[in-house]
């Protein structure tokens, strides 16, 4: 009795460490291209700055050392195609020995062969968005330090957002001015409650304006209800006031942290901020529920797979069955990135456009496995 009752979980467990194999043999493939396309993408960028003496030269050791900063991120992108592949390897093992033939004539059903496994994956799931995630995050910064070193950096003429504000730096004839807002209208380049600290050519604090509205014309900033205050703590009131400063309204842009680069506990936080700040946060809003819905899309994956690789009880290799799941998870996947693109520019809400592709493919995995296990009738 003992016997039987240990047999099914040991038969679980082989089943569970067989498909975590193919699935590592797939994830250490994907890891060395990956890291060969970045380092040789990295080399061109690198063959592309010669002549310019104002950055640093980057040597083969720093470039790969780059490459390896990504890996981490890299790993978190690539688990979903991972774990396609390789249980598609693996299915195809299973039906090529007869194993899911043999445990479905035993009366043991394939949601049960499965449940260990897909526990397993969720959690290694979970792993990913609540270890590799935070921890990508500070390699990211890393790599954007030394890129920055290495490659230079885009100036995008904009306000910078972090939870305090929205600042800017900008040159007003001689005098250097830093603005700070506490809220802003993209729409009509509108700041609100602004703070702006007045500075002379020698960078020596002269004065400090605050003002209930400010508006960007060209090459103008508009004040409206100023209080300032000069280094001699004398205030004076006034109805509007302007500065002449050399800025682009029309390319207004507010520069935030991108959804990557920030840990997945400060989500939240981060995101309220923006909202009380007048901001877009669908962009942020839809990344982060995509992050949490990893570990189901890794589930679908498998499910997906599982459903169309032991449908049939043939043992030789069909192709165009492997072919169709190929297609089948790729295809769940880059039809959840056009899905985000439309939440990223508000087509549709955000909350569809995050959890809509993943639950998709999780709910026509499990009604294909459903069907499968589903004793016919003839």
């Amino acid at each position: 009795m003992l016997k039987f009752v240990n047999q099914p979980i040991i038969l679980y467990k082989y089943f569970t460490k067989d498909l975590f194999k193919f699935f590592l043999y797939t994830l250490l493939f994907l890891i060395i291209l990956i890291f060969f396309i970045d380092l040789i993408e990295l080399f061109r960028r690198s063959a592309n700055k010669i002549g310019v003496n104002h950055l640093q030269k980057a040597s083969l050791i720093d470039l790969a050392g780059m490459a390896s900063l990504k890996i981490v991120g890299n790993i978190q992108k690539i688990l979903p195609f991972a774990a396609l592949i390789g249980s598609i390897a693996c299915f195809n093992q299973w039906r090529k020995k007869n194993y899911y033939l043999i445990t479905k004539s035993s009366g043991i059903s394939l949601w049960k062969i499965l449940s260990p496994t897909l526990v397993s994956f969720f959690l290694l799931g979970f792993f990913s968005i609540t270890i590799l995630s935070p921890f990508s995050t500070l390699l990211n910064k890393k790599y954007e330090n030394l890129q920055t070193l290495f490659f230079g950096k885009v100036n995008v003429q904009g306000f910078s957002f972090d939870t305090k504000g929205l600042w800017i730096k900008q040159l007003s004839k001689q005098n250097y001015l830093i603005i700070n807002a506490n809220k802003i209208n993209e729409n009509d380049n509108t700041l609100y409650n602004l703070n702006i600290f007045e500075y002379n050519k020698d960078k020596i604090f002269h004065k400090r304006l605050h003002a209930q509205k400010g508006k960007f014309t060209h090459q103008k900033i508009l004040l409206y209800d100023v209080r300032s205050i000069d280094r001699n703590s004398q205030v004076l009131y006034l109805k509007e006031h302007y500065y002449l400063i050399d800025f682009d309204s029309s390319r207004l842009k507010v520069v935030t942290e991108k959804p990557e680069k920030i840990f997945l506990l400060d989500f939240p936080y981060y995101l309220i901020k923006m909202k009380s700040y007048g901001l877009n946060i669908s962009k942020h809003l839809v990344y982060f529920f995509k992050l949490i819905c990893q570990p189901f899309l890794i589930i679908s994956m498998i499910l997906l797979s599982a459903s169309l690789m032991l449908r049939s009880s043939e043992r030789k290799v069909e192709v165009g069955i492997v072919s169709l799941t190929l297609i089948v998870g790729f295809s769940l996947y880059f039809i959840g990135d056009f899905i985000f693109a439309l939440g990223f520019t508000e087509k549709i809400p955000p909350l569809l456009a995050g959890f809509g592709p993943t639950l998709i493919g999780l709910f026509s995995g499990c009604y294909l496995i459903s069907d499968i296990d589903e004793i016919k009738n003839f």
